[in-house]
């Protein structure tokens, strides 16, 4: 059978004949020039608006512009520079305007300072040199460069020609293009002024603290002779990725055409702390003379970069590259560590996180009950796991490093006599599995998982097994290592649940005991007030038992040793609480006991977890202000800039990943880590963007759509709709809207974008190459109620971006690479 699809139509818009050629329509400017074009006044009205200039203190000492090695800020003076505290009245005491501040940063040749001239000199065999002047003796005169703040230029006045006053400052041009954000410069302009109009007594109220400045030796016990030793080709896949994220800024994408001047051209000149491995990556890690340390690399990382620089443009034209040999790597530091380690990072993802687990299990959720994890197979509702002491080994992924290609893994310890949660279809626990989607949800009339609800620190999952719906609310149970299902069972046929697991049959044996103590002699006992021991000959007992609305409930022990509660066919709905212990002995046992005689003497009803699914108390409060920064560009299409907070209590990464806007202005934004976000106070003026987490926990959202003032996201495993039923600013239901049906736990199996038609349907793209889904790079198409869902076209390299146009029709980007020669946006 032959599949016909809509045909993807490659949209060219010709408006002029170098569009066609390959050249971009506008490129974007780089801050230096913007900040060059810029009014000085309106540079300074910005900078007291929105500076800040604590901010501006650490970029003055720590950033790559490195402005503390030639200046001082009311501390002792500097030979380079002019000191900051002094800078703001000129050589005859007469107070200079801050323009004339903001401009001395931007073009420091302009105005120099007495003192801080740069002499000019022509040597007898045709050589020019400058610097600052140091020393003028008898016999020679001495310069310092600022490419070179380490050394002295000593000039015999025997072998000068000519000598004069240089119109260049030693302060280069274009250094403020270094920075990387208007925001720094900004920052940077606000500290300047005030240190400038404040003295040596403002300069050391901003002064930041020892701590602020420490650079972290991360160099100590590494193993930089194995590191250096294993470069392979994805090393240098890697330094060239950092370079050119990175490096460029300062010395050019060739590695030989800097942007300033004090950077070095790898190629050709000579590198001031050392040219081998080692002494270039120990200047990434610790800084050195104008290079700002690069301490949010790995070590491993500096290492590839380094091993970049020098097999790309140093190697074969640069005389200083040294060579690795035995001796070199046998003279290295000795360690033990590749480099790779990253300090554990504390998240706060809410009650709930949804994930993979290892490889075996592509959507889940994991669930903290009070120090057990409790993890969620999303396509069965069975358990994929269950440990205690510790959340989610999250170190290898996105909410860790960079790129994250690794899993989620439990970070406790496994209890196994717990593990078994497995509900059972059509009367029985071994329902036929070969036609089941090998990565994707169960069929509906199976199981239907509707979503999980959050209310405080709690979640309540609401699914339908066998068309019965069911609320669960797991709880931590009596016993030290237990836990406890609350269910609400709405009415339905029979279902079976498997709930424990008999370890080794020989060794142990399953009695039925009632609260009186007497064992029933029934292995298909009546699961009123009884208890289920699996006891071995030595040791402690795993015990079972179901409290609440029990009527007609039974055990029974299956031929595969698993314990098996048996619900009937109901016209009612019914509460009941489940509880499975491990590791209990008598003192366990009795508790249990008293537990399950305490609930049946409360009228047998459990805990209606469908109480905890209208919202409850917040669970992030707190509301982050952030001032926004309007666009320096001059015409249209004005770049502005919502500036991120810095820190939550949260401890967020904010890796934004969506973005979408309600009917009042306000922004939905979703990060790469989980996180949806609503921004207010985006206006013209931007100085009070108010951010308000809103959700938490989601599977990689890659897409963001508000419908009907409504937000829905695109998460790896499903479409999701999110909820506030309080209306207290906090998503309460996480609503599956659309389970995907082939997710895989592959790195690059992302699902991109969200866009909606005229009709309502959705529209998201899975990602192609480098994935092992069934059919990569396609769009789906998800009907505007959710209940359908549709390949809508295939054939793409990596889909990475969707738009729909005015009349209602669908594009959709593709990345270039292998068989897409270049990067095109597709009329689908």
């Amino acid at each position: 059978m032959r599949l016909f699809l809509p045909v993807i139509v490659l949209l060219c818009v010709v408006t002029d004949s170098t569009i066609c050629s390959g050249e971009t329509l506008r490129q974007a400017v780089p801050l230096g020039q913007l900040l060059q074009a810029a009014p000085l006044s309106d540079l300074v009205k910005e900078a007291k608006l929105r500076g800040d200039a604590r901010r501006g203190a650490l970029v003055f000492y720590k950033s790559a512009a490195a402005c503390v090695n030639c200046h001082s800020s009311g501390e002792i003076s500097s030979p380079l520079g002019p000191d900051l505290a002094v800078v703001g009245r000129d050589e005859d005491g007469k107070p200079v305007s801050d323009e004339h501040l903001i401009d001395s940063l931007l073009r420091p040749s302009k105005s120099i300072r007495k003192g801080y001239e740069t002499v000019r000199v022509l040597e007898t065999d045709g050589q020019v040199v400058s610097g600052l002047l140091v020393a003028d003796r008898d016999d020679e005169i001495v310069l310092r460069d600022a490419s070179d703040l380490q050394s002295e230029l000593v000039v015999p006045k025997d072998e000068i020609e000519s000598k004069q006053l240089s119109e260049k400052s030693m302060m280069p041009e274009g250094l403020m293009a270094s920075l990387s954000s208007q925001r720094e410069f900004l920052d940077l302009a606000k500290y300047v002024i005030e240190v400038a109009r404040g003295g040596a007594e403002r300069a050391a109220e901003l002064k930041p603290s020892p701590e602020d400045l420490v650079v972290e030796d991360d160099s100590i016990n590494l193993d930089h002779a194995r590191i250096i030793q294993k470069f392979g080709s994805r090393d240098f896949e890697t330094g060239q990725r950092i370079y050119h994220g990175y490096c460029f800024n300062c010395h050019g994408s060739d590695g030989n055409t800097p942007s300033l001047p004090t950077a070095r051209a790898f190629g050709t000149q000579k590198l001031k702390f050392g040219a081998d491995p080692y002494r270039m990556f120990m200047t990434l890690t610790k800084g050195n003379g104008l290079m700002a340390p690069m301490s949010h690399l790995t070590p491993k990382e500096r290492y590839q970069v380094v091993h970049y620089i020098r097999e790309q443009f140093m190697k074969d034209t640069n005389p200083d590259y040294v060579a690795v040999d035995k001796q070199y790597l046998q003279e290295l530091p000795e360690g033990t560590e590749d480099g790779t380690r990253v300090e554990p990072v504390v998240r706060d993802f809410g009650p709930a996180l949804a994930s993979q687990l290892e490889r075996q299990y592509s959507s889940v959720l994991t669930v903290d009950v009070d120090g057990i994890s409790v993890s969620y197979n999303l396509h069965s509702m069975d358990l994929a796991g269950i440990w205690k002491q510790g959340f989610l080994d999250l170190s290898e992924t996105q909410h860790a490093r960079d790129r994250g290609e690794g899993t989620a893994n439990p970070a406790g310890k496994p209890i196994e006599d717990l593990s078994l949660w497995l509900w059972g279809h059509d009367g029985t626990l071994d329902y036929p599995r070969g036609d089941l989607l090998p990565r994707g949800p169960m069929p509906r009339h199976w199981m239907d998982y509707r979503g999980h609800y959050l209310h405080g620190d709690e979640v309540v999952l609401s699914y339908a097994i066998d068309g019965r719906d069911i609320f669960e609310l797991p709880r931590r149970g009596p016993v030290d290592t237990s836990i406890t299902h609350l269910l609400k069972i709405h009415p339905g046929d029979e279902l079976v649940l498997g709930v424990a697991r008999v370890p080794d049959a020989k060794q142990h044996q399953v009695q039925m005991v009632g609260l009186d103590g007497e064992i029933e002699q029934d292995s298909n006992s009546n699961a009123i007030e009884t208890l289920v021991l699996i006891k071995p000959a030595i040791g402690n007992a795993i015990v079972a038992s179901v409290a609440g609305d029990t009527q007609q409930m039974t055990w029974a022990v299956d031929d595969k040793q698993r314990i098996v509660l048996k619900i009937p066919q109901d016209v009612q709905t019914r509460m009941v609480q489940v509880t499975i212990a491990a590791d209990c002995d008598g003192p366990d046992i009795k508790e249990l006991s008293d537990s399950l005689r305490n609930v049946g003497e409360k009228d047998s009803k459990a805990v209606d977890p469908e109480t905890f699914t209208s919202g409850g108390e917040l669970l992030w409060p707190d509301v982050l202000t952030t001032v926004g920064y309007r666009g320096l560009q001059q015409g249209a299409y004005v770049l502005d800039t919502l500036t991120l907070p810095e820190s939550t209590p949260w401890n967020t990464w904010f890796r934004t990943s969506a973005v979408d806007f309600f009917a009042d202005g306000r922004m939905a934004l979703a990060t790469y880590g989980g996180d949806v976000w609503i921004v207010s106070g985006i206006d013209d003026q931007l100085l009070n963007l108010k951010w308000k987490r809103f959700a938490a926990g989601l599977y990689e959202p890659m897409g963001v759509r508000v419908v009907n003032e409504t937000v829905y996201v695109t998460c790896k495993d499903r479409l999701t709709r999110l909820h506030d039923a309080d209306g207290n600013g906090e998503a309460d239901f996480y609503e599956s809207f659309s389970a995907d049906e082939d997710v895989s736990v592959n790195f690059h199996a992302f699902n991109f974008d969200l866009q909606t038609d005229n009709e309502g349907n959705f529209y998201y793209a899975k990602s192609g190459h480098g994935t092992d889904s069934s059919i990569p790079g396609c769009v789906i198409q998800v009907t505007a109620d959710g209940t359908q869902r549709s390949i809508y076209c295939t054939g793409f390299r990596t889909p990475n971006g969707m738009g729909v146009l005015p009349d209602g029709r669908v594009t959709a980007s593709d990345n270039q690479g292998q068989w897409t020669p270049a990067g095109k946006i597709n009329l689908l």
